[in-house]
């Protein structure tokens, strides 16, 4: 029994960002595998405890580490408290997902290492769970941009080749029939995540060397860009033939082959590496790679009393922690005076009105509660305007901040001029944080506005995501609230002052101010 209390701090942390990762393996179909991982590795684990007890190798001294081990484990438990607080207020950021990640992990090597339980068999099982854990937004939106462009570049070139015409115009391709665009997942990044996950399994299931393992990822790879390539060739061949509404009917299917032979492909190149190879118990520096749980390994008895004690102050902390961070935000949340909010009215009686339907993807992809997408002209600009609206919870804050103008436009193949730029337009009590986006040789401007519901104007300052305005929430105690966000795409050559004019008498007619609610914790 009382042995079960050195694995209840590593459970207690391994569900917490379990739990916090569920978020985004749910609504980010590019992470949808995420949920295979946590099994994939207990199944990793369960062979090398399978391994390592039968093995007869002799386990190295862990004597060298035995002073740095509680350093370590110390450090990890104070750097869980910040965690925790900014992942309130920020659940969605890829960094504190990161942070929380190598804390378990690291956690969970020095517990191991306190007990007297040799690491080398279980080295790779726990690193290998970072492949569950989302790239950081500054890593995986250029490869994503540069993955979408390549596509379509080749595949344009490729349908040129073969008698279709088309034009590249960013990650769009023009034909005949209309355009198609090379969306996020059909730029690769999906599978190639996948692949990797996929490559690291099958090279640690087949025990091969690590230039092997690498190898097996790097076809792994190759395999995702050559069959997005070609999906991509099979769309847009299908939409010039049979128009682009043909392509929903190709869409689903085409991913689903790429994803099996992507597998299917991998684990052949695994299987001949295995056959062709002599499987080595030892890593490339010569250290054993199956160590045994028994002898050598055992801990003494000095050694197991102080693993206890580790263990259940670690849990001690961990509780206090959570006790900490609840406290903290419901102290807040029960004293917050809750601010006007807003929604947009759209004129559906002028002339020229229109209401766009969203896509089937679009609604799977973002999960708003509330949406509309409507055109018409205002003057002589033409305009559109989208706006969406989330409810509380951990998912809002994820879906609402997770796609930006600035991404979809660059995909889109318009080239933006200049910095980003803020502006402010007052609505009644309300100023509404707006970001401009301008595609200078088309006359695009987008007016962007994010903004989060339950508090006072002056807390929206903080959509602009930069390190600073993470923080603030968490020094006020907010978290989870509802999101909404306005989207207004005008079409015009006047200039910058002049666009904004028009703007921000726009906004005040179609805006209408909400009046306070409550705030509920």
């Amino acid at each position: 029994m009382l042995a079960a209390l050195h694995w209840l701090p590593l459970v207690f942390l391994w569900w917490t960002l379990i739990d916090h990762l569920r978020v985004e393996w749910t609504v980010n179909p590019q992470y949808n595998y995420g949920w295979a991982v946590p099994f994939i590795s207990g199944f990793l684990l369960w062979r090398a405890c399978r391994t390592a007890a039968t093995s007869a190798t002799v386990t190295p001294s862990l004597s060298g580490i035995r002073f740095a081990v509680p350093l370590l484990l110390a450090v990890l438990a104070l750097a869980y408290l910040p965690t925790r607080l900014v992942q309130e207020a920020n659940p969605e950021w890829r960094l504190v997902s990161w942070a929380l990640a190598l804390i378990t992990v690291g956690s969970s090597f020095a517990v191991l290492a306190r007990v007297g339980i040799p690491l080398s068999a279980f080295r790779f099982p726990l690193l290998f769970f970072l492949v569950a854990v989302p790239w950081p937004t500054v890593i995986e939106a250029p490869v994503i941009q540069w993955l979408a462009m390549f596509n379509a570049t080749a595949a344009a070139e490729l349908l040129n080749l073969a008698g279709v015409p088309a034009i590249c115009h960013g990650n769009v391709i023009e034909i005949g029939t209309g355009l198609v665009g090379v969306e996020d997942a059909c730029s690769g990044i999906r599978s190639l995540q996948a692949c990797l996950m996929i490559g690291l399994f099958l090279g640690a299931y087949y025990r091969l060397s690590v230039r092997r393992r690498a190898a097996l990822v790097f076809v792994g790879f190759a395999l995702a860009v050559f069959f997005n390539l070609a999906r991509t060739v099979l769309l847009v061949a299908v939409a010039d033939s049979k128009g682009t509404a043909a392509i929903a009917q190709w869409h689903d299917p085409a991913g689903i082959i790429i994803l099996v032979g992507c597998f299917l492909g991998v684990w052949a190149v695994a299987a001949k590496f295995s056959r062709v190879s002599s499987v080595s118990l030892r890593d490339a520096a010569g250290q054993t790679v199956d160590a045994p749980l028994a002898g050598a390994g055992r801990p003494t008895s000095g050694r197991a009393r102080a693993g206890m004690l580790t263990s259940f102050a670690l849990i001690v902390w961990l509780v206090a922690c959570e006790v900490f961070v609840q406290s903290w935000y419901g102290r807040h949340e029960s004293t917050v005076v809750a601010g006007p909010t807003w929604t947009v009215e759209c004129p559906a009686q002028t002339a020229g009105y229109r209401e766009i339907p969203f896509s089937e993807n679009v609604n799977r992809m973002l999960r708003f509660d509330e949406g509309r997408n409507a055109i018409w002209p205002v003057g002589d600009m033409r305009t559109q305007i989208i706006f969406l609206r989330w409810d509380p919870g951990r998912v809002a804050v994820h879906l609402a901040r997770s796609h930006t103008p600035e991404v979809c436009l660059t995909m889109a193949g318009h080239k933006l001029a200049g910095g980003l730029e803020s502006r402010t337009i007052p609505v009644g009590d309300l100023a509404l944080p707006f970001d401009v986006y301008h595609a200078a040789n088309e006359g695009l401007w987008v007016y962007y506005c994010l903004w989060e519901d339950g508090f006072s104007g002056s807390a929206n300052a903080t959509e602009r995501l930069t390190y600073q305005n993470r923080l603030r929430p968490v020094l006020e105690g907010r978290r989870n609230r509802g999101q909404r966000s306005l989207e207004i795409a005008i079409w015009s050559n006047a200039d910058a002052e002049e666009v904004h004019s028009r703007v921000t008498a726009l906004v005040q007619s179609i805006v209408r101010v909400q009046p306070s609610t409550p705030a509920t914790p």
